[in-house]
């Protein structure tokens, strides 16, 4: 299965819940229970590489990456949420971790999706070593939550990512036939973008 094949599945997948609650909305709903306002959400994010700022030698492999975040989430009120999260980020070729810690707020602006939503979050990444990257993190995009039961439930989300990766060694290879000079030239900063698509279940 080809790349844009892949993200057309997981395009229709995220907008379908959009397109069910329109129809229901057709239909009369009863409330049968009172709403939770504190819910914690697990969601799993492809990250699909758009660009970076640096140029990178990666043997024609894209850009890609994987994203599980646990988040915290309270409604201030039925239209408007916000919360506190924590990451596990993978992002390939070239190769990057990173441990993003973030706020999230979110907003229904639709009265007749009131599941669906616009959200941003904003971290930056912690645990910084040899195998961890700290940086700016920067999330943009829509979602929708389908509640089942008054906690349990699917989100869907689908946007854009910003993450800059800081503090990255750098060096020079100088190679001939009898050795190789490595030099280092001190650390770089990179920004990568990304379209980011998400699926992940609501406690």
């Amino acid at each position: 299965m080809t790349n844009h094949v892949r993200i057309r599945y997981i395009f229709t997948a995220i907008l379908f819940p959009f397109i069910w609650e329109n129809v229901e909305a057709k239909e009369p709903q009863k409330v049968t229970q009172s709403e939770t306002k504190f819910h914690v959400t697990l969601d799993y994010h492809y990250n699909f590489g758009l660009a970076t700022k640096e140029k990178w030698w990666n043997n024609g492999e894209r850009l890609g990456g994987h994203s599980l975040h646990l988040t915290a989430l309270y409604n201030i009120t039925p239209r408007i949420a916000t919360g506190i999260g924590i990451g596990a980020d993978r992002y390939t070729h070239p190769d990057f971790n990173t441990i993003p810690i973030y706020g999230t707020f979110r907003y229904s602006p639709i009265t007749k999706i009131p599941k669906g939503y616009l959200y941003t979050n904003l971290g930056y990444g912690c645990f910084a070593n040899e195998a961890i990257s700290s940086g700016w993190m920067w999330d943009l995009g829509i979602g929708y939550t389908k509640m089942f039961r008054k906690h349990f439930g699917l989100n869907f989300q689908i946007g854009y990512n910003l993450k800059e990766f800081a503090d990255i060694p750098s060096y020079r290879y100088d190679i001939d036939s009898e050795n190789t000079v490595i030099t280092y030239l001190g650390k770089v900063k990179d920004l990568r973008h990304s379209l980011s698509f998400g699926i992940g279940m609501v406690f």
